[in-house]
């Protein structure tokens, strides 16, 4: 969970976000305070194991934020560094 952390973090600001693990679903919440916009992604493993699909999942989620009025970059996220994410990459510490 730490590279997608990382990887969300070089986005703040303007973007907030907060990912959490539940039963096996990743889910990811961005938010723009500056535009009053957010979106949700409930992700499944299937998803998430594929790291170039969890890329264009989140850069999707961050173009939909940009059509409500946020500023946030569309930019390539380094998201892990060349491997499988695993479930254990997303839980809790």
């Amino acid at each position: 969970m730490e590279d997608l952390n990382s990887a969300l973090a070089t986005l703040d600001p303007p973007l907030k976000h907060k990912i959490e693990y539940r039963d096996k679903t990743l889910l990811i919440e961005m938010w723009d305070p500056e535009a009053n916009a957010s979106v949700k992604r409930s992700i499944e493993p299937w998803q998430y194991q594929n790291r170039d699909l969890l890329h264009v999942i989140v850069l999707h989620a961050i173009n939909e934020l940009k059509m409500k009025g946020s500023r946030a970059p569309l930019q390539v996220l380094p998201l892990i560094n060349g491997r499988k994410m695993e479930a254990s990459d997303f839980i809790a510490d």
